[in-house]
């Protein structure tokens, strides 16, 4: 089984593949990781592979089949995106789901379900869900898409064979995104470091529009840390209430600009924040209170990508910036 343009992930690439070669690939499959590492471009791959007509070389690309699944039209793969105000995949969906499992595949010798499972999705789909994976139609692959498998109930857990997808390395991803985006080498391995080679944090930074305004609104949180008052802070969180990806964005930048304050105070001079002043500025702090500071971020990017309530989340991040920082 051939992964073009998926980067990294070596031992899941080899797990699938022996898998697929062996005639054994599982009929449920999860595939779990951070936003921005692949798992929808892996999950498109491996139904494309798995309705190829070249066995020996799929997905070869170039047949029929390949062709229709890369161009979103083959018959045999569904995709399954989530809906509604909490853009979790529904009951709803997951009945239309089990109603066209039964059928017969009209080309391939398998139908194959890409569940994207959202943000949270709710205990009455995931049950309806269970069913249809525990008493799977014949010649049905199902591959579910989430940020975590705790997101999931035990009971589908322990019936899906679960793959961890994590970021390519720096130099990997930052080659891509050059290639994809024509933005410079130099620029490029920037973006490939501050997002820890997530290509699809890098493709949302390369944008000037988006680098810009996460950049500011980190910018903004920063430099309110040792100001007296909460007033400004609690302003420039307020847009990231409404916007999880936004928000998610902004505590990196967040983050690599603590980390540049670290790297100045510890006499270094390589900074990826993009906010150098703002980052000699925090670098005053006391040792302690300042070496905590990326670990919070990284800590609240968790819960982000956990689903904690946004406005919650601003608010009580606000409050730990502003102890760490000793203005509370």
């Amino acid at each position: 089984m051939d992964f073009p343009g998926f980067l990294g992930n070596a031992p899941v690439k080899a797990a699938l593949s022996a898998a697929f070669q062996a005639g054994r690939f599982p009929h449920a499959v999860l595939l779990q990781g951070e936003a921005g590492t692949g798992k929808r471009t892996l999950a498109g791959l491996i139904a494309q592979a798995l309705v190829c007509r070249n066995r020996d070389r799929a997905p070869c690309g170039t047949c029929p089949s390949c062709i229709r699944a890369a161009a979103g039209s083959h018959p045999d793969i569904r995709v399954i995106q989530p809906a509604g105000s909490a853009r979790s995949l529904t009951v709803e969906a997951i009945r239309e789901v089990t109603e066209d499992a039964g059928k017969m595949p009209e080309e391939a010798e398998v139908n194959v379900y890409i569940l994207v499972l959202g943000s949270r999705p709710s205990e009455a789909a995931q049950n309806k869900l269970l069913k249809v994976i525990e008493e799977p139609p014949m010649g049905t692959v199902f591959l579910l898409v989430a940020e975590s498998a705790e997101l999931l109930l035990p009971t589908i857990r322990s019936r899906v064979q679960t793959y961890t997808l994590l970021p390519p390395s720096e130099a990997e991803a930052a080659s891509f995104v050059a290639e994809k985006t024509g933005i410079p080498p130099e620029e490029a391995g920037r973006l490939a470091a501050l997002c820890g080679g997530n290509i699809g944090r890098m493709l949302a930074e390369s944008s000037p529009e988006n680098a810009a305004k996460s950049l500011t609104i980190a910018a903004q949180i920063a430099g309110e840390m040792l100001s007296t008052g909460g007033d400004g802070m609690l302003r420039a969180f307020a847009p990231l209430q409404r916007d999880r990806a936004l928000c998610r964005e902004v505590l990196v930048r967040l983050g690599a600009i603590f980390r540049d304050a670290c790297v100045l105070r510890a006499g270094g001079d390589t900074l990826l924040g993009g906010a150098p002043e703002v980052a000699r500025r925090l670098q005053r702090l006391p040792l302690k209170q300042l070496a905590a500071l990326p670990e919070l971020t990284r800590e609240y990017i968790r819960k982000v990508d956990g689903n904690a309530n946004m406005a919650l989340l601003t608010v009580c991040l606000c409050a730990a910036l502003r102890e760490a920082a000793g203005t509370q």
